[in-house]
C-alpha cells in the first residue's frame, strides 16, 4: 500500500509546480558571474537602488535553472542579501526555491524549516491562501518522513483556510492528502469518503487532470482491499480521461498499473496485453526512466508466465536503461529479477553473477528490504551449486534481516498508534464536553416549548392526514387514467421511431451506394478512357516504350475499377442477405500468417515491419473467408496510415469465453470524433494514407458486418499521434 500511496502523492500533490532544472551551460554561468559581481560588490553600500533589486530578482530566476544542490547553496547566499533589502516578494521567491529544492533531494527536515519561514512571511502579510498552500507543502514533507499524524494536522489546517475562502482547488488538494494518510492507516472507508468529496469539487471545477488522479487513488485503495474489479474500473476511468487529455506519460503509468492488477491475480496474458500497449505508446516518447519501467514490468510478467527467454530480453533492456540513468534502486531490483530468471532456467552460475552485482549495490545504498530477498535468492543459488556453507550463511542473514525489518515496522507502527490514540482521546474528550454543554442548553430551552409543540404536532397531523387521504384517492384515479393514455402514446411513438430508424438506415445505405458509384468510379474510368483515346490517336507517333507505359497505366486503372466493383458487389450481396455464413474451426496462427504473406510486398514498399504474436493453440469458430477478409482489410489500412519504417503488430489474446485479436500500428492515430464515424454506413469518412493512398470507405463497414455475423464485436482504440489498435472478438469452438 505504501508504494501506491507514494505514487498517489506524486500524481496529486502539485500545489507549487516545479520542473527539474536543465543542465548548466557556459552562457548561463556567464550571466550568473556578471550578475553576482554587480550584486555582491554592492552589498557593502548603504544605498538600495531599484537596479540592485531588479538584479537580485534576475539572479534568483537564473538560480532556478541550476541543479538542486546549487539552488540551495546559491539561494542561501542570496537570501542574506535580500533580507537587508526589505523586499518581501524577493524573500518569498528565494525561500520557495530553497524549500522546494530541499524537498526534491529528500532533505525533508530542512525543507520543513524553510517552508516554516515562508509560512511566517505569508502570515505577517495576512496572505491566507498562500499560507494554506505552504501548510500543504509542510504536510507533504511530514508525509515522506512517515510522520503521518503531523502531516494530517497540517493538511487539516490548510483545509479549514481553503474552506473559509472557498478555494475549491485547495480544498480538493487537502482532501486528497488526508485521504492518502487514511489509506495508509487502513481506514479505507474514510479514505474513500475523502476522495469522493475531493472528486465532487474537481468535477464542479472541471479539473479533468485531478479527476483522473483521484480515480487512480481510489483504484489503489480498492486494490489494497482486494476488490480488483472496482480497482480496475476506477483505473480505466482514470485512463480514459488521460487519453482525452493526451497525457502520454500518465497514460503509460496508468496502463502499466492496470497490468499490475491482472499480474497480481496471475492473469498473465491480460497483464501482458496492457503492458504491451504501454510499450507501444512509450515508443513515441522520450524518457529513459519510463521506458525502463515498462520493460521491467513486461519482463516480470513473462517470467511469471514461464516465458523466460522473452523475460530475459526485456530485463536486459531495462538494465541498460537503468545503467544509463544511474538509478541504483531500480538497478538493484532489475539485477534481482535477472538472477531469478536465470535460476528458473537452471543457469545457476549466471544467476549468481547477477545476484552478486545487485547485492553489492543494495549494500552500498542500504536497501534493507531487497537485501533480505537477495539473501534468500543467494542461499537458493549457492545450495544448487553445492556451496552449502555459503548458502547457510546467506539464509541466516535472510532470517536476521527479515526479523529486523519486522521489528522496525512494528516499532514504528506502535509509536504511530500510540500518538494517534492520544490525539483521538483528547479529541473525544473535547467533543464530549462541548456536546454536554450544548445538550444542557437545549434541554432548558426545550422544556418550555415541548408541550406546545406536541399539541401542535397532534392537531397538524390530524388535519394533514385527512387532506392527504382525500388527495391520495383523487390522485390514484387520475394516475390510472394517465397510465392508460401514456401507454398508448408510448406504443405509438415506439412504432413511429422504429419505422423512422429503418427508413434512415435504408436511405443511408442508398446514399452511400450512389455516392461511391458517382465519386469512386468516375476517376478511374476517366483515366481509362483518356489514356485509351490518346493511345488510339497517337499510336503511330509513339515509340514502343511509350506504348507500354500507356498500356501499364490502363492496366492499373482497370485493376482499381475491378477492386472497387468487387468490394461493391460483396457489400451489396451482404446488404441483400445473400452471403451465407459457413462457420468452422479456424486456427488463428495459420490464418494470420497466410494473410500477412499477401500484404508483405505492400508493406515492404514502405519499409514497414509486421510482427505477429499468435499462440499455436488458439482457434475460433467462424467463417474462414470472412475473417480473412477482415484481417486483410485491417492490415491494409494499418499499412496505409503508418509512415515509412513504422511497425505493425498482430496479437491474439485467449479470454475466458472468446478470443480477442488486435492489429496495432505506429501510425498517425485517429481523433475521438473520427473514431465514431469509422463503422457507420451513414457517415462518409475517408482519409488519405501517408503516401496519399485512396480507399472506398467500405472496408471497415464490411469488417463490422462480417464480425457481427460471426457473433463477435469490433472496436478501435487510438491516441492521436501515437498509433491505433483495431480489436475484434470471435467465439471459441464449443
Amino acid at each position: 500500500m505504501k508504494g501506491c500511496l507514494i505514487l498517489g502523492v506524486l500524481l496529486t500533490m502539485s500545489i507549487i509546480a516545479y520542473t527539474k532544472p536543465n543542465a548548466s551551460n557556459d552562457i548561463l554561468y556567464a550571466q550568473l558571474d556578471s550578475l553576482e559581481k554587480i550584486v555582491y560588490n554592492h552589498t557593502g553600500s548603504n544605498q538600495v537602488s531599484e537596479a540592485l533589486i531588479n538584479n537580485c530578482s534576475s539572479l534568483a530566476a537564473l538560480y532556478t535553472q541550476l541543479e538542486y544542490p546549487k539552488q540551495i547553496e546559491y539561494g542561501k547566499r542570496l537570501l542574506m542579501v535580500v533580507n537587508n533589502l526589505d523586499k518581501e516578494y524577493l524573500q518569498i521567491k528565494i525561500l520557495e526555491m530553497i524549500a522546494e529544492a530541499l524537498f526534491q533531494i529528500d532533505d525533508f527536515n530542512n525543507s520543513i524549516e524553510y517552508y516554516y519561514r515562508l509560512y511566517n512571511v505569508y502570515s505577517l502579510s495576512n496572505d491566507e491562501i498562500n499560507s494554506a498552500k505552504t501548510l500543504l507543502r509542510i504536510g507533504s514533507n511530514y508525509y515522506f518522513l512517515c510522520k503521518y499524524i503531523k502531516a494530517k494536522d497540517y493538511y487539516e489546517r490548510a483545509l479549514l483556510i481553503f474552506k473559509k475562502n472557498q478555494q475549491f482547488i485547495g480544498i480538493s488538494e487537502a482532501l486528497k492528502g488526508i485521504a492518502l494518510i487514511l489509506g495508509h492507516w487502513g481506514e479505507y472507508d474514510k479514505a474513500l469518503s475523502h476522495n469522493q468529496e475531493a472528486l465532487s469539487f474537481c468535477k464542479e471545477m472541471g479539473d479533468d487532470a485531478s479527476i483522473a488522479a483521484i480515480h487512480f487513488n481510489i483504484g489503489t485503495i480498492y486494490q489494497e482491499l482486494g476488490d480488483f474489479t472496482s480497482a480496475r474500473d476506477n483505473l480505466l476511468q482514470s485512463l480514459e480521461i488521460y487519453q482525452e487529455l493526451n497525457d502520454l506519460t500518465a497514460i503509460v503509468t496508468t496502463t502499466c498499473h492496470i497490468g499490475e492488477i491482472y499480474l497480481t491475480n496471475k492473469l498473465h496474458d491480460q497483464a501482458l496485453e496492457y503492458y504491451l500497449k504501454a510499450e507501444m505508446i512509450s515508443k513515441k516518447m522520450d524518457g529513459i526512466k519510463l521506458h525502463a519501467e515498462v520493460s521491467y514490468s513486461i519482463g516480470k510478467a513473462y517470467n511469471l508466465k514461464g516465458d523466460y527467454m522473452k523475460a530475459l530480453d526485456y530485463q536486459r533492456k531495462a538494465l541498460r536503461l537503468y545503467q544509463d540513468s544511474d538509478n541504483k534502486k531500480s538497478l538493484v531490483e532489475t539485477y534481482a529479477e535477472l538472477g531469478h530468471i536465470y535460476y528458473n532456467l537452471e543457469h545457476y552460475d549466471k544467476a549468481l553473477y547477477y545476484l552478486d552485482m545487485g547485492y553489492k549495490i543494495a549494500e552500498s545504498i542500504n536497501y534493507k528490504y531487497l537485501l533480505t530477498i537477495y539473501h534468500k535468492q543467494l542461499a537458493d543459488v549457492n545450495a544448487k551449486l553445492g556451496n552449502y556453507q555459503e548458502a547457510y550463511s546467506f539464509f541466516l542473514q535472510h532470517i536476521e534481516g527479515r526479523d529486523q525489518i519486522y521489528q522496525e515496522e512494528r516499532k514504528l507502527k506502535t509509536e504511530e498508534l500510540q500518538t494517534k490514540y492520544y490525539v483521538t482521546v483528547k479529541e473525544k474528550e473535547v467533543d464530549e464536553l462541548m456536546h454536554t454543554q450544548q445538550l444542557n442548553k437545549a434541554l432548558i430551552k426545550n422544556q418550555k416549548l415541548i408541550m406546545l409543540f406536541i399539541i401542535f404536532i397532534l392537531f397538524g397531523s390530524l388535519v394533514l392526514s385527512i387532506v392527504f387521504r382525500i388527495r391520495y384517492l383523487q390522485n390514484q384515479k387520475l394516475n390510472v387514467q394517465l397510465s392508460i393514455q401514456n401507454k398508448e402514446i408510448e406504443d405509438q411513438q415506439y412504432e413511429v421511431e422504429k419505422l423512422n430508424t429503418n427508413l434512415q438506415k435504408a436511405n443511408a445505405s442508398k446514399d452511400k451506394f450512389f455516392s461511391i458509384i458517382a465519386h469512386d468510379l468516375k476517376n478511374p474510368f476517366n483515366s481509362l478512357l483518356g489514356l485509351s483515346d490518346l493511345l488510339l490517336e497517337d499510336y503511330e507517333n509513339l515509340n514502343e516504350e511509350e506504348r507500354k507505359e500507356f498500356i501499364t497505366q490502363i492496366k492499373t486503372s482497370g485493376d482499381k475499377i475491378y477492386s472497387l466493383l468487387q468490394n461493391l458487389l460483396i457489400w451489396g450481396r451482404n446488404q441483400l442477405g445473400k452471403i451465407v455464413v459457413s462457420k468452422e474451426v479456424v486456427c488463428m496462427d495459420k490464418l494470420v500468417d497466410e494473410t500477412v504473406q499477401i500484404t508483405k510486398q505492400h508493406a515492404s514498399g514502405k519499409n514497414i515491419t509486421i510482427k505477429t504474436n499468435i499462440p499455436e493453440e488458439i482457434c475460433v469458430y467462424a467463417d474462414k473467408n470472412m475473417i480473412s477478409t477482415v484481417i486483410l482489410n485491417l492490415i491494409t489500412n494499418a499499412i496505409k496510415f503508418t509512415p515509412p519504417y513504422g511497425e505493425i503488430e498482430i496479437h491474439c489474446f485467449d479470454k475466458e469465453d472468446y478470443v480477442e485479436i488486435m492489429v496495432a500500428d505506429t501510425g498517425m492515430g485517429i481523433s475521438k470524433i473520427n473514431q465514431e464515424k469509422l463503422f457507420r454506413v451513414d457517415e462518409k469518412f475517408q482519409t488519405d494514407g501517408t503516401n496519399k493512398e485512396k480507399g472506398t470507405g467500405l472496408g471497415l463497414i464490411l469488417c463490422k458486418d462480417f464480425i457481427e455475423k460471426n457473433s463477435g464485436k469490433i472496436w478501435v482504440e487510438s491516441d492521436e499521434g501515437a498509433g491505433s489498435w483495431f480489436c475484434f472478438t470471435l467465439p471459441k469452438p464449443a
